[in-house]
């Protein structure tokens, strides 16, 4: 497809839904894909009821819409797509748009916009949106791979958690069937053993009582006749997986298990103990067929490993010294991993902000000239433009700045030069930084501080920096009024609060901003840019110092936020404590 790139993979035909009255725009629509070299084939719509039908039974690529019909508007028409739920691009085709009623378009959801007059440039718009809409599919998919896994290592968790609750194999081995029954979602779930030449099943766990039970089923040996053979993949640790069991060649076993216990497919893992065969944990389903993904076979085999623990505690207690080493070493390469995952994140936030300071720079310098106008007058267009340029250079050196701040905190980088400060001399200086924010809102700034609290011990820049982050985001969240700064001491600590009579925070949101990239949800959020990382950074620095910040709020009356600086100089705290 022309303009399309080659990592991302496209449909070879497309299926594109024209909204069109106009059949002969339609036909210049056709002519302009084609010349591309665009395989596609379309529908056609120009009434909102054959839109509605067209998007409800079929499935498309993408939709191509004029942006106002005799009937509808493709405001419409993307609403109709949405209550679909296709997540593809839809395109303006239209004679005449604003710049104004484009951007509009551009918020309310639709994807991008072609002028009828420049037909030529459709291809590249929509090869280009169809790139993003696949590109974003690709995000989702390893987020949700990332989900499931992160779900599989809880439930892993949570299977050891029970390994180590109880000495009773009973209980372990039914603990095991019913979380491993509900995390894989299926119908029935067991633990077999084999002795005396018979198969018999131990433990299970069944999704309900309309599942037919096997506990306590047995049947011989010889039925099975690959477990006769030492080199068979079972007894080599292969899992066992029959998408459709009903498949296999029939055995009068499995004719019991597929006729009156209703299975349908099946996944097991063997179970060894000590190199030693006993069994296997064993997955059906009798609602639908399944076909377990390499991932769900390989957990499926970690939880069987787990379920191998706990049956060799039943019997032998000689080797749990060896398995709890073995297990603690695992545990010590995952911390290693994680440590070295963590370090190579903050390389890269560093490297990335180096990177992107470079070109920003130049951005900034060259947009400062143009508002000083000292090569010429700009108009109020350009003027208003060039000022967005260096508001949203501004907004982005100063996320970049917090992120080399934080990453250097999170890599144990940071180091305080502490000393003995005046409390208000620290205190009018980061009322000084603050006080235009504060006096173009109409809001008043006291400052209050006990006559008892002279000197604090800090990192003069640092503490200022969280004075300043603290005042700054009072000062955004309050319409009128105040916000004072509150200096106090007690036997243990200084308290510097930032206390407004703003919008105030409910409880439920409080926790949450103190993590990265976390802003409140409020109207008054969108009229003020953020980084999301300003207070996440003050409670990293406060930390750093010995102290924390808290938090008091109630919805519509306000916040106070309380940095607690220890009255004593501390040693640096490690990494581990933050």
């Amino acid at each position: 497809m022309s303009g399309a790139s080659s990592d991302i993979p496209l449909p070879s035909t497309l299926h594109l839904l024209i909204v069109e009255d106009v059949m002969a725009d339609i036909e210049l629509i056709v002519l302009a894909l084609e010349a591309a070299g665009i395989t596609f084939t379309y529908d056609t719509s120009d009434t909102f009821i054959d839109c509605q039908q067209l998007l409800q039974e079929k499935s498309y690529d993408a939709v191509l819409a004029d942006y106002r019909l005799p009937q509808f508007t493709a405001a419409q028409v993307l609403g109709l797509l949405q209550q679909s739920g296709q997540e593809i691009p839809l395109i303006l085709v239209t004679g005449n748009l604003g710049e104004e009623a484009s951007v509009e378009c551009i918020k309310a959801g639709m994807t991008d916009y072609v002028l009828k007059e420049r037909l030529f440039r459709l291809p590249i718009v929509l090869a280009r949106a169809l790139q993003e809409f696949e590109l974003r599919r690709q995000k989702q998919e390893a987020f949700a791979r990332i989900q499931r896994q992160a779900q599989r290592e809880q439930l892993l968790n949570q299977i050891g958690r029970t390994l180590n609750s109880s000495l009773n194999p009973e209980y372990i081995l039914q603990e095991i069937v019913k979380l491993t029954g509900v995390g894989f979602g299926v119908e029935r779930v067991m633990i077999f053993s084999i002795a005396a030449d018979q198969i018999h099943v131990l433990n299970e766990w069944r999704s309900s009582d309309q599942v037919v039970s096997m506990l306590n089923f047995k049947a011989t040996l010889s039925e099975w006749s690959d477990l006769l053979d030492p080199n068979c993949e079972f007894l080599c640790r292969q899992p066992f997986h029959a998408p459709n069991y009903a498949a296999l060649p029939p055995t009068p076993t499995r004719l019991v298990q597929i006729q009156q216990m209703q299975t349908l497919s099946v996944l097991s893992a063997p179970i060894f103990m000590r190199e030693l065969f006993f069994g296997g944990l064993v997955l059906h389903t009798t609602t639908n067929y399944r076909t377990f993904t390499d991932d769900e076979i390989h957990f499926l085999q970690r939880i069987a490993d787990q379920s191998a623990i706990a049956l060799y505690n039943a019997h032998s207690y000689e080797l749990l010294e060896k398995l709890v080493k073995e297990r603690t070493q695992e545990l010590e390469q995952e911390k290693l991993l994680s440590e070295a995952a963590n370090r190579a994140k903050s390389q890269f936030l560093r490297n990335m902000s180096h990177e992107l300071r470079t070109p920003l720079t130049s951005i900034l310098g060259f947009s400062s000239v143009l508002l000083e106008q000292i090569y010429g007058p700009l108009n109020a267009r350009q003027q208003k433009y060039t000022e967005s340029i260096s508001n949203s250079g501004e907004h982005l050196l100063a996320l970049i700045s917090d992120l080399l701040d934080l990453s250097r905190i999170e890599a144990g980088k940071e180091e305080l030069t502490l000393e003995t400060l005046l409390v208000e001399e620290i205190c009018q200086a980061s009322l000084s930084l603050i006080y235009e924010q504060a006096h173009s809102s109409g809001l008043q700034l006291p400052l209050i501080i006990a006559s008892d609290v002279t000197t604090c011990v800090a990192d003069q820049r640092r503490l200022k920096q969280i004075l300043v982050n603290l005042l700054s985001n009072a000062i955004k969240f309050t319409v009128s009024g105040s916000v004072t700064l509150r200096v106090e001491q007690t036997a243990e600590a200084i308290k510097f609060s930032v206390i407004d009579t703003g919008i105030g925070i409910v409880q439920a949101a409080q926790a949450r901003l103190f993590e990265p990239f976390q802003q409140l949800e409020s109207g008054l959020n969108r009229k003020y840019e953020g980084t999301g990382l300003g207070l996440a950074l003050s409670r990293k620095l406060a930390q750093l110092h010995g102290g924390d910040i808290t938090l008091q709020s109630e919805l519509g009356r306000g916040s106070c936020f309380t940095l607690h600086l220890p009255q004593e100089e501390i040693p640096h705290l490690p990494l581990e404590r933050l």
